[in-house]
């Protein structure tokens, strides 16, 4: 089955959903930080899910009259909106870490605990992967961000399983080793705010316009200098990232005696060979006559 973005962006908010109502529960029945942090970190994945399901939804949507390059940068902007979010969820588990740690609370029915996590593991494992297949084929960031989330949530359920087993563990041994429940939730906390730092740094630079990435840029130089050969030369080259898109422009130089209608009938061939060759590419052609530096070198070999 091939999964649209839309239709994987809606998996994650059901699977995130249940996960999370799940947590909840269980974390306050027991009394574990860090049940309680991964239900806080659940919580935001099923708002960064919802986000997702939006902003794929949106940035599929054709160029109009008030969006003329289209609506991709809205993954952009939801990647950025989450990394808020994370922060915010980090802050607020540390805050319950320490006074968790403060008041040396009791964590009870561990091994009711172990199992929620344990069903959360596996079922972040499977829409995880799906997830980063989806994002992979489509060039989604904000289903890759979702991806990535889920992923977190992968890791940071097996800590959360070793720390409860341990502590169960130490219980039957006399060992009071409750302190390790909310030390683990503040490395929780950490953990997602390395997420957020690393989501921001590729999430926002395509809100500034950024340029493509640079053997994206050396591929379409080298399409048009393969198709020019001797017949053209390009110059002011210029792409910027959007969402999964890529806009291009530059200015495409023929010789003064070639006819308009041979140029034009050449540049878009041009164009539909890089939109072929580069996916999500959109190109704009400015056609100009050659430099006059380049007419009196060309006048010079040829004599």
């Amino acid at each position: 089955m091939i999964w649209s973005k839309t239709r994987a962006a809606g998996l994650s908010i059901a699977s995130n959903l249940s996960l999370t109502a799940l947590k909840i529960v269980v974390g306050v029945f027991s009394g574990s930080m860090s049940i309680i942090a991964e239900a806080a970190h659940s919580g935001f994945d099923l708002i960064a899910s919802f986000i997702a399901y939006y902003s794929v939804s949106v940035s599929d949507a054709p160029a109009d009259e008030d969006h003329p390059y289209g609506h991709a940068k809205i993954e952009n902007v939801s990647g950025v909106l989450e990394s808020a979010l994370i922060f915010l969820v980090s802050v607020w588990i540390v805050f319950e870490a320490v006074q968790k740690i403060r008041h040396r609370a009791e964590i009870e029915h561990l091994p009711l605990g172990i199992a929620i996590m344990f069903v959360s593991l596996l079922a972040n494992i499977i829409v995880s992967r799906l997830l980063y297949r989806v994002a992979h084929r489509t060039q989604s960031i904000a289903l890759e961000a979702d991806a990535a989330h889920l992923w977190s949530d992968v890791l940071t359920s097996g800590g959360v399983i070793l720390t409860l087993v341990a502590i169960y563990a130490g219980g039957h041994l006399n060992l009071r080793l409750n302190l390790l429940d909310p030390v683990f939730s503040i490395f929780i906390a950490v953990w997602i705010l390395g997420i957020a730092y690393r989501l921001i740094r590729k999430s926002f630079p395509a809100l500034m316009d950024v340029r493509a990435a640079p053997h994206m840029e050396k591929k379409i130089r080298g399409l048009i200098q393969e198709f020019c050969g001797d017949r053209c030369r390009f110059h002011k080259l210029r792409t910027r990232q959007s969402g999964a898109y890529v806009h291009i422009d530059f200015h495409l130089q023929f010789p003064p005696d070639t006819h308009i209608l041979d140029a034009h009938r050449m540049s878009h061939e041009l164009k539909r060979k890089i939109v072929r060759e580069v996916p999500g590419s959109e190109a704009i052609i400015h056609l100009e006559p050659f430099e006059e530096a380049f007419l009196s070198e060309r006048e010079t070999n040829e004599r």
